[in-house]
């Protein structure tokens, strides 16, 4: 195991080594990348490490090598894919003529949700269902694992969407979820807390978009790294009544089908870290 110094020596020679490609990724099987920081098992400990000192250099790695509730998503000899992460714009929505047929968004726009559990199952479960998500895609209070500082504990991500249809992307969030009451992002400093929430739970799922809503506030970021993280400006943002107008917006952002793109970009390469 490589001590504190060593450890980031070894992040940054990594960060110089994906500058260098032609495609601004590599890729290496984790048990070689658990053998450059001296590891030759992973556990919870060692892999929360490496995710934070990558980060730390503003590299990315997908899919994330921690553990999500008790299982691994991949196995030593598979592939990571080491990225300097840029947002990337959204391409021009799709034409969805029948997204408000059966009229939930005019219906949503009255609703009464009284508790963070009504915002979770009246609104946020139909939206994602609307931008593409299956039950089978939707992992509900996902646990990782993740340290601050020396000290181990588990966060749990309200929502954390997948694509369960790829393979490639089976063990990769595409999108996380902070639920909070309805109402409750109205003033600034709840605002904050739930953005800094959130952020923190994409840095240890390595996922780079997220969502805060409390029904009501509907907002999307994407999540940079290397000390650069993404400030309280979102990608996107509008009010429930506005949804009807925004969703073609939206569906172009954060939608099953657009980040299956943006993640299928992103681990494509052939080029190998050395």
């Amino acid at each position: 195991m490589a001590n504190g110094k060593d450890a980031s020596f070894i992040a940054s020679k990594l960060r110089d080594n994906v500058e260098q490609s032609s495609s601004g990724s590599r890729r290496l099987k984790l048990r070689n990348l658990l053998s450059k920081f001296g590891y030759k098992r992973r556990s919870d400990t060692n892999t929360a490490l490496i995710t934070q000192l990558l980060s730390d250099t503003g590299l990315t790695i997908n899919p994330p090598i921690v553990r999500f509730g008790e299982e691994w998503g991949i196995e030593y000899n598979d592939w990571v894919y080491l990225s300097i992460d840029v947002p990337k714009e959204p391409e021009a929505p799709c034409p969805l003529p029948t997204w408000n047929a059966d009229g939930w968004f005019d219906r949503i726009a009255k609703l009464n949700l009284r508790t963070e559990k009504e915002v979770e199952t009246k609104f946020i479960i139909p939206l994602l269902a609307r931008l593409g998500y299956t039950e089978d895609d939707r992992y509900d209070a996902m646990p990782v694992p993740a340290a601050i500082g020396a000290k181990k504990t588990t966060l749990v991500i309200d929502f954390a969407l997948f694509n369960t249809n790829l393979p490639e992307l089976h063990s990769q969030p595409l999108l996380t979820i902070e639920a909070k009451r309805d109402g409750r992002l109205t003033k600034r400093k709840e605002l904050e807390t739930a953005h800094n929430q959130a952020k923190s739970y994409c840095l240890w799922a390595q996922c780079d978009y997220f969502m805060i809503t409390d029904s009501r506030t509907i907002q999307t970021f994407h999540i940079a790294r290397g000390g650069c993280l993404s400030g309280l400006e979102p990608l996107f943002s509008c009010e429930r009544s506005e949804l009807v107008s925004c969703f073609g917006e939206l569906y172009a952002r954060i939608s099953k089908e657009a980040l299956t793109k943006y993640y299928m970009a992103k681990i494509s390469t052939k080029e190998e870290a050395i």
